[in-house]
């Protein structure tokens, strides 16, 4: 494989600095995202090169990188505009926590969507892996004919680092990984995301679930919006940055947001949208475990709520990780509407709606 001919070729301080020690703070591997550096910015330039128009299909075959273009622009407006019609009529449920636990046993492989990294730097993998379920699952509850199959995210992240276990990743490396190697589900080689099984038997069903990635490239406030933009759409982000999360607290309007203090290089992602008196939330994501106790609206305790201004501060310190990306589990496929009217998914109990 492509990339594993090219990690051959790591110099000694690029191999040591894939290796090197996870610092752990209260419990939790916080150094697991790696800056971006000239190997890191070589790799993200290799796949922008490569990258294709937004409206390109691909429906069979590697999956592609997509360029950020007018089209792409365009059908994320179409999307928002859909969503936001499912969510204000409350046609169903677009919050993936939801979605898993309401479908039918044909419609998933398993109930698991989002756990702890464990002692392992492997943050960027469960970013990736992570994001990867959350599209997934918003597409189904939208119509898409898909299955929904968690993977075990340590898998692809060590084949990415040359099979180490040892250090974190970059955001460029993991987004090449996913789109390459694909992803490695749970039913074929096991839950256990603290070594790596035998996998190589599962490399042709790997590639059955890679990645199609479009980077943001952007920075700021910009880079905020565009983020919430695409969770507005339906769709997640993978990202690294440096500024942590300390716990949560419930706000004004009753949501669980995030509490920002302290610093971290460390790799999560976004998904989810909502509007409570005029003010947007997207969904953040970590891999730490159950750390943020659940309000009475019953989301995970891996997750808390991100206002725009909390988006922002939080999105300052991503640009020295490199640019975060766009996960699309599949070609932009026609949604059956008859599949979402057939099982609808229900929204939380005590749900703060618009």
């Amino acid at each position: 494989m492509r990339i594993l001919k090219q990690l051959r070729n790591w110099t000694v301080a690029e191999r040591a600095r894939r290796q090197a020690t996870p610092l752990v703070i209260d419990g939790c591997v916080s150094n697991g995202c790696l800056l971006m550096d000239e190997y890191a910015e070589e790799v993200f330039e290799e796949l922008e090169s490569s990258s294709v128009e937004f409206s390109t299909l691909w429906e069979s075959g590697d999956m592609p990188i997509l360029k950020y273009d007018t089209a792409f622009k365009e059908w994320r407006q179409r999307q928002i505009d859909e969503c936001n019609t499912i969510r204000n009529e409350r046609i169903t449920c677009l919050l993936p926590w939801e979605i898993v636990k309401h479908l039918s046993g044909c419609r998933k492989k398993s109930d698991r969507l989002y756990f702890s990294q464990g002692s392992l730097g492997s943050c960027m993998g469960h970013s990736d892996g992570f994001a990867h379920h959350s599209t997934t699952l918003q597409l189904i509850a939208r119509g898409a004919s898909l299955i929904y199959t968690p993977f075990n995210p340590v898998v692809t992240w060590s084949i990415t680092k040359g099979g180490s276990t040892r250090g974190g990743q970059s955001v460029a490396e993991m987004a090449k990984g996913a789109n390459v190697i694909g992803h490695f589900p749970e039913h074929l080689v096991g839950t256990n995301n603290q070594v790596v099984p035998q996998y190589k038997q599962y490399l042709d069903d790997a590639k059955q679930y890679q990645s199609a990635i479009l980077f943001l490239n952007f920075k700021g406030k910009e880079l905020a919006d565009e983020i919430i933009q695409c969770c507005a759409a339906g769709l997640s982000v993978a990202l690294g940055n440096g500024t942590a999360v300390s716990g949560s607290t419930i706000d004004s309007n009753g949501v669980k947001v995030a509490t920002l203090r302290g610093s971290w290089a460390h790799a999560t992602h976004f998904t989810g949208y909502r509007t409570v008196r005029g003010t947007e939330y997207i969904g953040w994501v970590n891999s730490h475990g159950p750390r943020y106790k659940s309000s009475d609206e019953g989301e995970p305790a891996d997750l808390c709520w991100m206002n725009r201004l909390l988006v922002e501060q939080f999105v300052a310190t991503a640009s020295g990780y490199g640019p975060p990306y766009v996960v699309f589990p599949e070609s932009v496929a026609t949604l059956d509407t008859a599949l979402y009217v057939k099982q609808t998914i229900p929204f939380p109990n005590n749900w703060r709606f618009s």
